[in-house]
């Protein structure tokens, strides 16, 4: 990929009006798309576009068209999430027609999103806690597969595209013991409660919400998400080959270290509020370049996976 022209190309693209590029509500997810286009030959959006406008399941891709589409599209697996069954358990599916049936409803996939391992123990010598590397790799497998429709492959795109996402949030891929439940896991996070002086309203939040919440809510088009952007497509340009090959399980093994190593080390109890940790200056600038090195990863990763996946489809619609 010519990730360099594409990224000067795009710099050129935003000194345009926000009005004349593509607009859709963002969050980290959409970053992730935003550099994975920018990373994207000329035949491979095409095809993206294709794929995506094969079906009119998933919303968010209606009346859009490339980019604003995929961006869509990469939201709405976090929509059938919040549909699915809470009683599902870490048994995958047996059949790649099982994933993709459950893929397309939503039906017990909210395990799909995360692969838990406590950060007190070593990656390798745990099971996770959820279905994130073969739910991925599941649909990374239908997206590739020639002999799948294109209304199914676009299914299958949906969820690469938001499950990359997820295996580089670090809390996604990690928890730690709570104090005093021996053998209970915080749930990546969600069981953490932290205060954050500079958010607004500063309100004590869930460490899993306050790591979700650092890419912002900027809207795909504005100075905002366009600046971001930069900083993003910056931080892409130093991703290597080798980094860009590592297999799913490499890529949670990452989010896995980052938590370990910097999440949960880097909070500070709060002396007043025993149980709730204080977010200082340098956690929230640790954080946020952490947050945006993992989106820009994320970004190239997906960018990677769709041009090798898609290359039988023709370019024309």
């Amino acid at each position: 990929m010519k990730f360099s022209r594409f990224f000067c190309s795009f710099i050129c693209l935003l000194a345009l009006p926000a009005s004349l590029v593509h607009a859709w509500n963002g969050t980290g997810h959409q970053e992730v798309v935003a550099v994975a286009w920018s990373a994207l030959d000329k035949p491979t959006r095409a095809r993206v576009a294709r794929v995506l406008r094969s079906q009119q399941l998933i919303t968010g891709t209606r009346d859009k068209s490339g980019e604003a589409a995929w961006m869509g599209a990469a939201l709405w697996p976090d929509q059938l999430r919040d549909r699915s069954d809470t009683s599902s358990s870490d048994t995958p599916p047996g059949t790649l027609k099982e994933w993709l049936r459950r893929a397309t409803t939503g039906e017990h996939t909210r395990r799909w999103h995360f692969a838990d391992r406590n950060v007190a123990q070593a990656f390798s010598q745990q099971r996770p806690h959820g279905l994130l590397e073969p739910a991925l790799n599941a649909q990374i497998r239908l997206l590739g597969d020639a002999t799948v429709s294109a209304h199914d492959r676009a299914i299958a795109l949906a969820w690469v595209s938001h499950l990359i996402a997820d295996a580089h949030q670090p809390l996604h891929c990690a928890s730690r013991a709570v104090p005093g439940q021996p053998g209970e896991l915080d749930a990546g996070g969600n069981l953490v409660t932290v205060i954050d002086a500079g958010r607004k309203p500063p309100d004590p939040i869930s460490l899993h919400r306050w790591w979700d919440e650092l890419p912002g809510q900027a809207r795909p088009g504005s100075a905002r998400f366009n600046k971001a952007l930069i900083r993003l497509l910056e931080h892409a340009l130093l991703v290597t080959e080798t980094e860009l090959t590592q297999p799913p399980l490499g890529w949670i093994e990452e989010s896995f270290n980052i938590a370990r190593n910097q999440v949960y080390p880097g909070l500070l109890p709060d002396a007043d509020l025993p149980g709730t940790f204080i977010i200082r200056q340098d956690y929230w600038l640790n954080g946020r370049e952490t947050s945006q090195a993992r989106l820009a990863l994320a970004g190239r990763r997906l960018a990677y996976i769709v041009e090798r996946a898609l290359r039988d489809l023709p370019q024309a619609p």
